[in-house]
């Protein structure tokens, strides 16, 4: 039984992050910022070190920060783009950022207002782009009542510049033949990903499954115990969608 499948899905909300940049670590600016320095390295307050932080660029519009620091239990202040120093721990975590440029600075702070010199990070978030599926059912062979499931081969392409990674891809009939029911004859299974185990796809790149390790989703047509004539010669339009994250 020949069938066809149309449809490109697209997810509107993506997260991602580019591939892994150094931080710059620079001293923070304050017209006290030379006196305190100095009152610092006197008392010994370390300058922290970043262990993890987003990427010099991304569509995320959250972001994580680990940080850590020589000495017996260090104290820190974080400041996000314009705001106060507040004391803060490892992680530091911020969501909802908006589009732009964004800056994150931790410093080790003692008695008083003496503090150590600053590190600093800068990233730039985009707005995130729609990614694509596009199927290639042109070489599936027929469907027959109990036959092994066929995979539905399909591209996903990544339009941002910066990877993403797809959580889960689901294929769905959007309408029936007259008297063949799909949701009583098919068997639409997902693709072999999940939010454990997604899948990347590079920036400004795609990805074709199935792949090594990753199944397409996949479409049989079960033998059931009642007359399935009606499905004969029948074709089934499909739709495929899916989401991603960062």
């Amino acid at each position: 039984m020949p069938r066809t499948g149309r449809a490109i899905a697209l997810v509107a909300a993506l997260l991602g992050c580019l591939g892994a940049v150094a931080y710059a670590a620079v001293p923070s600016h304050s017209h006290h910022g030379a006196a305190k320095a100095k009152h610092a390295a006197r008392r010994g307050l370390p300058r922290p070190r970043l262990k993890q932080h987003p990427d010099a660029v991304a569509v995320s519009t959250g972001a994580r920060f680990s940080f850590t620091a020589h000495g017996h239990r260090p104290r820190f202040q974080c400041k996000l783009d314009g705001g106060r120093w507040r004391a803060c721990r490892s992680p530091f975590v911020v969501n909802g950022l908006a589009a732009g440029t964004h800056r994150f600075a931790v410093r080790t702070h003692g008695r008083g207002r003496a503090h150590g010199r600053a590190t600093v990070f800068r990233w730039q978030v985009l707005a995130p782009k729609d990614f694509s599926i596009s199927p290639e059912l042109s070489s599936l062979a027929q469907l027959f009542p109990g036959a092994p499931a066929q995979a539905l081969p399909v591209t996903i392409a990544n339009p941002n510049p910066a990877p993403i990674f797809i959580t889960d891809l689901t294929v769905a009939a959007t309408s029936d033949p007259p008297g063949c029911a799909s949701a009583a004859n098919l068997v639409l299974s997902p693709a072999g990903i999940s939010p454990a185990a997604p899948l990347r796809v590079p920036p400004h790149g795609s990805v074709r499954l199935p792949a090594t390790g990753v199944g397409a989703p996949s479409i049989g047509l079960r033998d059931l115990p009642v007359n399935q004539d009606a499905c004969q010669g029948a074709s089934f339009p499909l739709s495929f969608s899916g989401s991603a994250r960062g």
